[in-house]
């Protein structure tokens, strides 16, 4: 009898969480050696992928290490980790080492997978479980009548009954007729490219002023880049400041007992507007009065005197606009699946910028470096970025922003952060899954999936054996850059699949 056997695409910390769950769910159900896995995975590492592959120290992880854990209903594991292994991490923990609120760098949390990895997979083998990894990148998926044929590099394929879909954080494409400028990057990672191509006293600008442009800082301040480096994007958001000890909010009115009673009563889901009506009244709850709320508008005010704010916020354990998005964090995606599409799409508009600079913020260590570089003068913000184009004639890039203010780059490098719409996916892989219908893009971002089961969703109807986790699905589920989010969506794949397979194990 032939195995099942599951692929998955992608050997990221998705990728191999969804391995090490399926495995331990196969094996106590006894059922392990009637399936087997295969992990479709482009890099040598698996396990690292394109974030944890870093190796620039200043690459810090965003989250601290008590939600970064790999395993199911463990997210506490990674913290347990440093400690087990504190005499061997040295300086990778770059702040309150070996206890569960550090912050480390993510060539360490690479470390962590790939170990991760590489036990459970030897532990499946010896266990008498198939498992395999090819290394090859995938670049279509052909429907059989029995699952899919996975089209990969070198002209090489694999077929398989059941397939995953986990391809990491997906680079941005949104500005493809650059491409193929000598001195334009499409992405902060690896970083490489920066350093093998950028003179160490060139002037660098950035595109993006969000976590991925801190990246691209982090990277040439590291090396000992001495050049001006200009920040643009639309709004000058830089991300806030993460408390070294965020305060708890215990919510009273932002809370899913008020969104249900809104559905219970009105027989709808709430609106933005009501959300953020709840919002303010959680946020001067906690403030102990009325907030100006046109003074909390961020757009349009220098980011350097911001971050100072931010960086004093911070030490002093945080503001309502941090603390109540991070207290938030495990009923934000249930609330943000009670919303109807135009409600979602309205919340991005309206909302989106200051919630990912709120809900999204950088750790102290690395905001005071870049207050440094503010107050050294080598560190510049623009806003109201509107176009970018190429002057072959002088060989730079010119930045247009609102005004008609014009600027100039030889080096440039595309910072804006990962791609949400499936057409801004610079992969060839998600380009021809959407072009051949395999995947249906949602308007609010990523692919259309069932958000209980995380199955693939075409037309009305859910993909048999067709399952996505990770960044790719981001439009209808809200946190899918958090690890301990991720992680517990492949929790529940895990479970539906196994069930599909074997039944109920007792």
């Amino acid at each position: 009898m032939s195995l099942t056997n599951i692929a998955i695409i992608g050997g990221g910390a998705c990728g191999i969480s969804a391995f090490i769950e399926l495995f331990l769910e196969f094996r106590i159900a006894k059922s392990h050696k009637q399936v087997s896995i295969t992990i479709i995975e482009e890099n040598e590492e698996v396990g690292k992928g394109l974030a944890f592959g870093t190796k620039q120290p200043g690459h810090i992880l965003n989250t601290q290490a008590d939600l970064m854990g790999i395993h199911f209903a463990e997210p506490q594991h990674f913290s347990d980790w440093l400690i087990e292994h504190d005499a061997r991490i040295g300086d990778e923990v770059v702040d309150n080492q070996g206890e569960n609120r550090a912050f480390t760098t993510r060539r360490l949390y690479g470390d962590y997978l790939k170990e991760q990895f590489e036990h459970y997979f030897q532990l499946a083998q010896s266990e008498g479980m198939e498992v395999n990894v090819i290394r090859a990148s995938a670049k279509r998926v052909s429907k059989l009548e029995d699952g899919f044929e996975i089209h990969l590099s070198d002209n090489q394929s694999h077929k398989c009954n059941i397939l995953l879909l986990s391809p990491g954080t997906p680079v941005a494409n949104n500005y493809p007729e650059l491409e193929d400028r000598e001195h334009y990057f499409g992405s902060p990672w690896p970083s490489s490219p920066l350093l093998e191509k950028i003179p160490k006293d060139a002037n660098v600008g950035i595109l993006g002023s969000s976590l991925s442009a801190i990246d691209a800082l982090m990277t040439l301040t590291d090396n000992e880049y001495t050049g001006n480096i200009t920040c643009y994007s639309p709004d000058g958001l830089m991300p806030r400041v993460q408390p070294e000890f965020p305060q708890k909010v215990e919510c009273r009115f932002l809370t899913l007992r008020n969104l249900h009673e809104i559905q219970r009563k009105e027989l709808r889901n709430p609106t933005v507007k009501e959300i953020f009506r709840l919002f303010m009244q959680e946020a001067e709850e906690y403030a102990g009065g009325k907030i100006d709320w046109k003074a909390t508008e961020r757009v349009g005010k220098p980011a350097g005197e911001l971050l100072k704010e931010d960086i004093r916020i911070a030490r002093d354990g945080g503001d309502a606009l941090i603390n109540i998005p991070y207290s938030l964090r495990y009923e934000s995606s249930e609330m943000w699946k009670w919303l109807d599409e135009s409600e979602k799409l309205k919340f991005k508009k309206w909302l989106g910028a200051y919630w990912g600079v709120s809900r999204h913020c950088m750790p102290l260590v690395n905001a005071e470096r870049v207050n440094q570089l503010f107050e050294s003068g080598q560190l510049s913000v623009i806003s109201g970025l509107k176009e970018v184009v190429f002057n072959d004639e002088k060989n730079e890039f010119v930045l247009a922003c609102e005004h008609g203010e014009k600027s100039s780059e030889k080096y440039l490098i595309n910072a804006t952060g990962p791609a949400s719409a499936v057409k801004m996916m610079k992969s060839e892989l998600m380009q021809n899954l959407a072009e051949d219908g395999l995947v249906e893009p949602e308007k609010a971002g990523g692919i259309r999936i069932n958000t209980e089961t995380m199955q693939v969703i075409t037309g009305n109807d859910t993909y048999p054996n067709f399952y996505a986790v990770g960044h790719i699905t981001n439009g209808l589920l809200l946190d899918v850059n958090a690890v301990w989010f991720n992680v517990k969506m492949i929790g529940n794949l895990s479970r539906h699949l196994t069930t599909q397979l074997i039944g109920n194990p007792s």
